[in-house]
């Protein structure tokens, strides 16, 4: 087994736990916000766990990306409702969990197949994160929740930044990517891609436990 194998399908699951276990451990003591950052997380390592185990099976399995990227950011906006206190937001969120679904559904009925990457659909859920952690730093905490830690807060949506600004052009070129790059390259391009995404489970870790000092 390779080294980017190795690092890739153990070492960044095993830190992805370290905000799952703690999020778990502290759930009484943190917000609302972070009671849906928590369930986003759990519900998104089992997916991950069996998207590594179809792989190592040599199986296909961009199928179960399709469907994770719609609950991402259903998960995402659910999420960011609860972090926001206003309205535009509540209505943006909602608006965002109806329609970006059925947009990836005719995605992958009807331009890309559902066996490769989502290269439409997948960096439009990037930008919307990206612009609602943007706002969500830009506010200052003025259209927060009551009760919202806003230094948590500001952890999470730098750890949403920090990973899909970073992996915007691998989502978008995820597919000429698989196909037309060496293999040397791709690896490096996953590994990077796995060291921002092990990146951001230490930013949510530090929000969770910062939040947990604060109650």
């Amino acid at each position: 087994m390779s080294l980017s194998a190795v690092y890739q399908g153990y070492v960044v699951p095993t830190f992805s736990l370290l905000p799952v276990v703690s999020g778990l451990a502290w759930y009484k003591k943190l917000g609302k916000a972070l009671h849906a950052l928590v369930i986003y997380l759990c519900i998104g390592l089992v997916i991950n766990i069996w998207g590594i185990v179809l792989a190592q099976q040599g199986k296909n399995n961009l199928a179960l990306l399709h469907f994770y990227t719609m609950f991402e950011l259903v998960a995402v906006m659910w999420y960011y409702q609860r972090a926001f206190a206003a309205k535009w937001a509540t209505l943006w969120t909602i608006i965002i969990m109806i329609v970006y679904p059925i947009l990836c559904v005719v995605n992958f009925t009807f331009f890309q197949n559902i066996h490769q990457f989502n290269t439409y659909t997948r960096p439009l859920e990037a930008i919307i994160i990206i612009v609602f952690s943007g706002i969500y730093l830009g506010g200052e905490g003025k259209f927060e929740q009551k009760g919202t830690n806003h230094n948590s807060g500001r952890w999470v949506a730098w750890g949403f930044l920090l990973y899909f600004c970073s992996s915007l052009f691998l989502f978008t070129f995820s597919n000429v990517i698989s196909h037309h790059v060496s293999k040397t390259l791709r690896y490096f391009i996953w590994d990077l891609h796995a060291t921002f995404d092990l990146s951001m489970s230490i930013f949510f870790f530090i929000a969770i436990k910062n939040e947990r000092g604060k109650r």
